[in-house]
């Protein structure tokens, strides 16, 4: 004789950690990059979640709130950001040019969802809460602090910083890709003119 189990008594399916670390990745990895390209705050959490292919239980699962997504995102998408420097040494102007070429290309100002988060994100991150801007803060001090390393100074990578990010933003805010492309190949010009010209030591 069989006996029928109700689903409430079953016991749930217990992931191993790994599995629910895949998940959460999986998560921030899509989420992040449909808040680049689609904006956070105006995205509700299921298009999040079916960003990832996951339902919004399940991403409550992993963050307690929207605003804990948002900051946890915000940190993976500067890391993200900062590997892609790994490979470049202290005083290699020649790959400092290339990842300068790379940063203000057509192609990143077209695609913002496979791109750095501080065009798309950082006006959002200005009107979120203070925990979020601390995250922001120490994601975007770490970034300025790697290229302080391979620049040699504070005021060449705040500035390549700044630069950067605002010729990305106002790129992609014109209509025509002339002037976009006029914009990121000034910016790149003045960029690469800095990285030649920065001294040793600050």
């Amino acid at each position: 004789m069989s006996i029928d189990v109700s689903p409430e008594l079953q016991t749930p399916m217990r992931y191993s950690k790994e599995h629910k670390d895949q998940i959460r990745q999986q998560l921030l990895s899509k989420s992040g990059s449909y808040a680049k390209k689609h904006g956070f705050a105006a995205t509700g959490v299921d298009a999040l979640a079916g960003a990832a292919g996951l339902t919004t239980g399940s991403l409550y699962k992993h963050f307690d709130n929207k605003t804990a997504l948002f900051s946890a995102l915000i940190e993976a998408e500067l890391d993200r950001t900062l590997h892609r420097f790994a490979n470049v040494k202290p005083g290699d102007t020649d790959a400092m040019l290339k990842a300068l070429a790379s940063y203000l290309s057509m192609q990143h100002v077209r695609s913002p969802e496979s791109g750095c988060p501080l065009p798309s994100l950082t006006a959002e991150i200005a009107q979120s809460t203070d925990d979020v801007r601390a995250v922001f803060e120490t994601g975007v001090l770490q970034f300025k602090n790697v290229l302080k390393e391979l620049t040699g100074s504070d005021t060449t990578a705040w500035t390549l910083i700044a630069q950067n990010v605002g010729a990305v933003m106002i790129a992609r805010a014109m209509s025509h890709d002339s002037v976009k492309r006029e914009i990121v190949n000034a910016v790149r010009a003045a960029g690469a003119n800095l990285l030649v010209n920065t001294p040793d030591k600050e």
